[in-house]
């Protein structure tokens, strides 16, 4: 074994692309300086000329220079996200998704990240309960700003509580620090019945008020519990009558901060208003939409685009065709409204299949969380049409794969049908047309 990091890809038509580097060789000097992890290797790759110092798989060392724009990448993937070693979760949150799933699936999904440099450059969510002062100094010389932060409560023995780690106390002080030095801040807050709601909850979100701008947006999110929470800290989901009064109370303190600070600071995940059924927040409400990951502002993402299809025509179809559109309980009333829009072309029949998550079960009702036997079990000998539309987030990011390791490929075999993951309505425009100009081609 060599010193330095594994490439593990080049990227096409980047500046690495071409050079002699090859996948598998080791990288350990950019401009004459070792470099430790992802934020170094980007500090150090910034320059306009870039000398990469390597060894290749044979062990022979070589050099490589290259010139690229100072804003442009050098192209080079590793075996890791972090580069160097990534940072595991120190804490046993009573909450914790990845507790809560059955044996048997993906490796990956079993891994605990607490890892700020993702936090940085993939909108992670972090604890800071495994950071130190030196770590909090090197966030803020290097500038590591937004960070997104799972806070849960300012309250040091309700946090500690949640997290089960004596080191979670100290976050409304780590948190002071990281915006006094300038580091843009996101917050999360998962509710837990009973735990952290009431007078707690409104405390911690006074608390992070005080910080904004530097704490710029707070997300809260219901806990999620699947069906596999075997001798695990008993927790209550979030009741209709619970979110109704989170809804009903939180709105208020919105209109508060935005005639205080400009904004509503506070932002509810749409599952919230979708268990007590009331009507999501207009576009204007979510600014730039900066808590998408926690479920904020999904739903209306999708209303803004059935208006957008509404602006547009559609000519009638030279054939009949009949297709599927795929969604789990919590999308029922958006899907629903976005087939009364496809109802409107001549020559188009929609199905509208709202399947339950067996898999993790009842508690889980979104698109996302839906695997390939919950397709199977829920689409097996129904009229499905030519193509069955699925959101592309029910698989794994750049693979065909769901959650429970089905393949796109043997789910379609089976239920004899296309399926086809989408992840805006324009591609389903686009691909009804294209079956079209197939049919009159």
């Amino acid at each position: 074994m060599y010193p330095g990091f594994i490439v593990s890809h080049i990227k096409k038509g980047s500046p690495a692309a071409g050079t002699k580097i090859r996948a598998g060789d080791f990288l350990f000097k950019l401009n004459n300086s070792y470099f430790y992890d992802i934020l170094d290797y980007y500090y150090l790759s910034s320059d306009a000329k870039v000398t990469l110092s390597l060894y290749s798989k044979e062990g022979q060392p070589y050099e490589v220079k290259i010139k690229k724009k100072h804003t442009q990448g050098l192209g080079l993937e590793f075996v890791t996200p972090t580069i160097g070693p990534m940072r595991r979760c120190q804490n046993n949150c009573i909450f914790c998704f990845v507790d809560q799933q059955p044996s048997g699936l993906r490796s990956s999904l079993y891994k605990k990240d607490d890892d700020y440099r993702l936090s940085f450059f993939h909108g992670n969510y972090i604890t800071l309960t495994n950071m130190g002062k030196l770590d909090i100094r090197r966030i803020i010389r290097r500038g590591i700003s937004p960070l997104y932060i799972s806070i849960h409560s300012t309250i040091p023995g309700i946090r500690r509580k949640m997290m089960r780690n004596h080191a979670a106390g100290g976050i409304l002080e780590q948190l002071e620090k990281l915006v006094s030095e300038g580091i843009e801040i996101h917050g999360q807050i998962v509710i837990c019945p009973g735990i952290n709601d009431g007078k707690s909850l409104k405390k911690t979100v006074d608390d992070l008020a005080a910080l904004y701008p530097g704490l710029k947006t707070l997300a809260l999110v219901p806990v999620g519990l699947t069906r596999y929470r075997r001798r695990l800290f008993p927790l209550r989901r979030v009741s209709p009558a619970k979110a109704s009064y989170i809804v009903k109370y939180f709105s208020d303190m919105q209109e508060h901060y935005q005639k205080r600070l400009g904004t509503p600071f506070i932002f509810l995940a749409d599952e919230l208003y979708l268990l007590c059924a009331k009507p999501l927040p207009p576009h204007e409400h979510y600014g730039m939409y900066e808590q998408l990951e926690n479920g904020v502002g999904l739903g209306r993402m999708f209303l803004n685009e059935i208006e957008e299809w509404k602006g547009q025509t559609f000519p009638s179809l030279n054939r009949r065709l009949e297709v599927s559109l795929v969604t789990g309980r919590s999308g029922s009333g958006f899907l629903k409204i976005f087939q009364e829009e496809l109802e409107k072309i001549d020559g188009l029949k929609t199905h509208l299949h709202v399947l339950s998550n067996i898999f993790w079960g009842k508690n889980v009702t979104v698109a996302g969380l839906l695997t390939g036997s919950d397709l199977f079990i829920g689409l097996k000998g129904k009229n499905l049409g030519e193509i069955v539309f699925i959101p592309s987030v029910m698989l794994k990011e750049g693979t065909e794969l769901f959650l429970d390791n089905v393949s796109l490929s043997f789910l379609s075999n089976k239920l004899k049908t296309q399926i086809v993951p989408i992840s805006s309505l324009s591609e389903i425009r686009k691909i009804i047309a294209q079956k079209e100009t197939l049919a009159t081609g």
